[in-house]
């Protein structure tokens, strides 16, 4: 009877789970596993959150900075490589900046409008492009800008571009930006063999080049120099180091001083003085904000001969 007992026990304490009891045990474990997911996708949502903060504070921080070096850089007696413009605020903490005459540049409306166009074609052959594009280039520039309909040997006008799925081109106007000029037939021919050539542009110049910060390559197109010749004139205005931004920078007073580094006579160099200043009133001024790894850089164009200030342009990246 004991035995038949005690077999009975073991038996029941064997027989499988009931449908009921396997169902419940089971909801048991997903609940567990799903709290399991829940609560580890909590943490990284407090952790991505966390890590979002911080970068928005780094790059809120870079933007203050770079406003701190902007506020610094339109001072008007500071120039460009003089110490305060570099500036430590704190571990890890800094704000950089450089001014640059807007004269560096060639003033593309100015050119246009004053029929300059020997410069900028002896320009695009400078850089590779083929004599016959360049004219191109330049001819389409041109219908760009000019009021009327007419187009140049080899230009463009509205039907051109409409040809083309372009409508409403060209607007017959001068270029409001720099920008602006990618969009006129023939210019990715230019942007193929130079990528950066928007570089040597500006539109908010007063149209002469700035010789004592514009590069060789420029002062060669402009003066009608050789290679060698602007290099020479370069040079000179780096000091003996033969680095710009240092001590021993030399800046031309006058033009006569240009003219006798170049090694041009007086009757050649009267022909391209008018084109040439020593100091354009415009500066550009990049200001970047560094917190780490984080930067910030504001750029603005501004005319500092005039009280206040005068603004031309103001861009964040």
């Amino acid at each position: 009877m004991e035995f038949a007992l005690h077999g009975r026990f073991r038996a029941i304490m064997f027989l499988p789970p009931s449908s009921g009891r396997g169902s419940a045990l089971l909801m048991v474990l997903w609940a567990m596993i799903l709290m399991s997911v829940v609560v580890l996708g909590l943490v990284e949502l407090v952790t991505l959150n966390q890590d979002e903060f911080v970068a928005r504070a780094r790059d809120f921080r870079a933007l203050q900075l770079a406003e701190c070096g902007l506020a610094v850089g339109l001072h008007p007696n500071v120039e460009d490589g003089d110490e305060v413009l570099k500036q430590p605020v704190a571990p890890g903490e800094k704000f950089e900046v450089r001014l640059t005459s807007e004269g560096a540049r060639l003033q593309i409306n100015h050119l246009l409008a004053t029929n300059q166009r020997a410069i900028l074609i002896a320009l695009f052959e400078k850089w590779g492009v083929p004599s016959a594009d360049a004219g191109a280039a330049v001819d389409c520039l041109s219908d760009w800008v000019d009021a009327d309909d007419l187009e140049h040997l080899n230009g463009a006008e509205r039907d051109d571009y409409t040809a083309v799925g372009r409508p409403g081109y060209p607007p017959n106007r001068p270029f409001r930006s720099v920008e602006e000029m990618a969009l006129v037939r023939g210019m990715d021919i230019v942007a193929a063999k130079k990528p950066d050539w928007d570089t040597c542009f500006t539109i908010w110049s007063d149209g002469k080049l700035d010789v004592n910060e514009a590069s060789a390559e420029l002062i060669e197109v402009v003066c009608g120099v050789t290679p060698q010749q602007a290099e020479a004139l370069v040079s000179r205005r780096w000091g003996s180091d033969g680095k710009p931004g240092t001590d021993d920078d030399f800046r031309y007073k006058d033009l006569n001083q240009v003219r006798l580094v170049l090694g041009m006579a007086d009757p050649d160099f009267q022909l391209v003085a008018g084109r040439l200043t020593l100091q354009d009133p415009t500066r550009r001024i990049e200001s970047t904000g560094i917190v780490g790894e984080y930067r910030k850089t504001l750029m603005v164009v501004v005319r500092r001969n005039v009280n206040p200030p005068q603004y031309l342009a103001w861009l964040e990246r």
